[in-house]
């Protein structure tokens, strides 16, 4: 009995063996097939997410040049306003209450405050000049002389003049340069600056009586080259005010143009000043001793804010040196 079992448990586990092996060479192809699919499903999808991440890219790039040329297209910064301009809408818009003259020059059009004379006697017309970049109401200075010179008699003309030329003092690197640069953008802006005057003075000549120009700092200066150049009538008095030129040559042609004029010159300056004006004073005093210059006042007056004359001191002294003169 135990003979006949064993070659039938023997038969058995051979074809179960058998079995078994075949099984799991017919799953090697299945299972390597359902790899390559997977991988492939996997290649697919990581191309796909790559490409969905570039097209997101592209679209965030275009979308952010979009925005910056619309910002571009629409963002507009315009220049800063001319300071001559501004101040001419200042004086229009704050001097409401004055007398505001246009004067057409050429192609510039430029403004004028009129205070006429308040008094019986009418003594004749001031004209006021403040200094480059300085508007009509300044109140360093003329400011006071606008609002009193009316009560003495006197009616007053304030001119909003132009302002500073370009490029002047030159920065050029040489002296010879410097110098040429300068001569020329002076004897420019004085052809200029004289039309202007010329137009003023006539406006000026609609009053009776004496014409008398005050002029503060640089105006001052070169309207004294002004009228040694014979562009513009000589004044019956000049009032310099704290009177300069920011170059040597220009301050030593100013200081002998000075002495040698026939018109009657009051100086002032003040204690606490800028110091090309004291430096200045010293020049314009020594040449007019040497040339014996008649008529010719130069004094300091004390003051407390620098560059700001004290209140109606300035209005005394002018009254006074007129009156010494005659006026």
């Amino acid at each position: 009995m135990r003979l006949k079992i064993k070659p039938i448990f023997f038969f058995i586990t051979l074809v179960a063996s058998t079995i078994l092996v075949n099984s799991a060479h017919a799953f090697e192809p299945a299972q390597e097939e359902q790899a390559e699919k997977t991988e492939q499903k996997a290649n697919i999808e990581s191309e796909a997410t790559k490409s969905t991440e570039t097209e997101v890219e592209k679209t965030d790039a275009e979308s952010v040049k979009d925005t910056e040329d619309e910002h571009q297209h629409h963002v507009i910064i315009n220049p800063p306003v001319d300071s001559f301009q501004q101040q001419q809408q200042d004086i229009k818009h704050y001097l409401t209450q004055e007398k505001i003259t246009p004067l057409l020059v050429g192609n510039d059009n430029y403004l004028t405050v009129i205070n006429e004379n308040t008094t019986a006697i009418n003594q004749g017309v001031m004209v006021l000049i403040p200094d480059w970049q300085q508007s009509i109401a300044t109140p360093n200075a003329l400011n006071q002389l606008r609002k009193n010179m009316p009560q003495h008699g006197w009616t007053t003309i304030t001119l909003h003049p132009p302002n500073k030329p370009t490029n002047y003092p030159s920065q050029a690197l040489t002296v010879e340069e410097r110098s040429t640069e300068n001569i020329e953008v002076l004897a420019s802006y004085s052809k200029k600056f004289a039309n202007i005057m010329l137009a003023v003075i006539e406006k000026a000549k609609t009053y009776p009586g004496v014409i008398i120009v005050v002029a503060e700092g640089n105006h001052s200066a070169v309207l004294l080259d002004i009228y040694q150049q014979d562009l513009v009538g000589s004044p019956g008095a000049l009032v310099m005010l704290s009177s300069y030129m920011p170059t040597i040559p220009a301050s030593d042609k100013i200081a002998q143009q000075l002495a040698i004029t026939d018109y009657p010159i009051l100086d002032l300056y003040l204690k606490r000043d800028h110091r090309l004006v004291l430096a200045n004073a010293v020049i314009r005093k020594h040449a007019a001793k040497r040339q014996l210059k008649v008529y010719y006042r130069q004094k300091q007056l004390n003051n407390q804010v620098t560059a700001y004359y004290p209140k109606n001191t300035l209005t005394t002294e002018i009254i006074n040196w007129l009156s010494a003169i005659g006026w």
